[in-house]
């Protein structure tokens, strides 16, 4: 079976359909709710993405660095440009989708001396975050805006990518995979955090691998980096098991210990105060934030998604692509699975396209997908 993905994303193939499978929901979902010809658009959007995947990958090899150089600041530019304008022009409280302020009435509340974790959002809905993500937030929420973050990750990962790289073609193709994305675009109108949430994993997992960090050297800075992604929210656990997972087995019972210890205590320690504020909301409202990260999922799929990441973790060998591609589609497995029991479970009463299913889950895997299309080769 590794064998089998290993050739399957080497190539690329497995990581062009992923891409295009996940931007086809969103073309078909909502498109056709504003009357627009989705399958046209969706036929479009796909002859474009092979188009530019071609050209950037083949063609480009004769175009000047400094061309690519001056045309990746300019669409970088473009993009920064564009969410900023959506920031402004979308009212977010005519938006159906209340991430966004499931983090502003949380912090809301926090200023207010008010417990942040009986925030409501403004659909009347409760706030999932965990506390470091929600503290992540604070400047932005100072800012007058939240979805600010949107913004402040897509720079950093712009300046991040030409260090990563080194080299201003793949960086290129990674920001043009994501300005020609409409699930990335749908995330920045509705003011989303999940997309650059992962985008920040992408950032943090391929900063430890370029600097060639390991548990058995680095295991208080890797325990501590980890306890604080654990504390935005559960699913994160994925991209860093699959990464870590290889060599947390080569290390010794010391340092597995110690870094399993200081990852717990750091994810611990960040609940702090609000165990000690409100102990009995925290653990025991009905809709708590562990609960709602949960809720969705059920041991089936905990034990599936666990076999599945332990049996891929092993097998990408230093090859940060393989790593990439194999984070990515445990990620979709993990949503696909979760979705299809669902619905078995509920006779199918509502479709995949229906108000019940939230397809933006897919779009966790998307960054690693982007990266591991960009970097057709190992980095670092």
């Amino acid at each position: 079976m590794a064998t089998v993905l290993s050739r399957f994303f080497k190539n690329r193939i497995g990581l062009l359909i992923l891409y295009l499978f996940i931007n086809g929901l969103f073309i078909l979902k909502y498109f056709s709710r504003v009357s627009i010809n989705a399958p046209l658009i969706l036929g479009f959007f796909t002859v474009l993405t092979l188009i530019v995947v071609i050209l950037i990958t083949f063609c480009f090899d004769y175009v000047s660095h400094k061309t690519i150089k001056i045309a990746y600041w300019v669409l970088t530019f473009l993009m920064l440009i564009t969410i900023t304008i959506l920031l402004i022009k979308i009212n977010p409280y005519a938006i159906h989708v209340d991430r966004w302020s499931a983090i502003h009435n949380f912090l809301h509340n926090l200023f207010q001396g008010l417990y942040p974790y009986s925030a409501k959002t403004h659909l009347g809905g409760y706030g999932s975050p965990f506390p470091i993500w929600q503290a992540f937030h604070i400047p932005f929420y100072l800012l007058g805006d939240v979805g600010l973050g949107m913004l402040f990750s897509i720079i950093t990962l712009s300046i991040f990518l030409i260090w990563l790289f080194d080299n201003y073609l793949k960086a290129f193709l990674f920001n043009v995979l994501l300005a020609i994305s409409p699930a990335f675009w749908y995330e920045v109108a509705v003011r989303s955090d999940l997309f650059y949430n992962f985008i920040l994993c992408l950032i943090a997992i391929t900063y430890i691998h370029k600097k060639r960090y390991s548990i058995q050297q680095h295991f208080l800075g890797l325990g501590i980096l980890c306890g604080l992604f654990l504390s935005t929210r559960f699913s994160i656990v994925i991209p860093f098991a699959i990464y870590l997972f290889s060599d947390f087995i080569r290390s010794d019972i010391k340092q597995k210990f110690t870094f399993g210890a200081i990852i717990i205590l750091v994810f611990i320690i960040s609940f702090l105060p609000f165990i000690f504020w409100n102990f009995n909301t925290l653990f025991f409202f009905e809709y708590n934030p562990f609960i709602l990260q949960t809720r969705q999922g059920s041991l089936l799929e905990v034990v599936l998604i666990s076999s599945l990441g332990v049996f891929l973790s092993l097998k990408w060998k230093a090859n940060i692509l393989l790593c990439s591609s194999y984070i990515s589609i445990t990620l979709f497995i993990l949503v696909s699975v979760t979705f299809l029991h669902r619905m078995i479970s509920e006779h199918f009463v509502n479709g995949l396209f229906s108000s019940s299913y939230d397809i933006t889950y897919f779009n966790m895997a998307l960054p690693f997908i982007i990266f591991a299309l960009a970097s057709k080769d190992k980095v670092g």
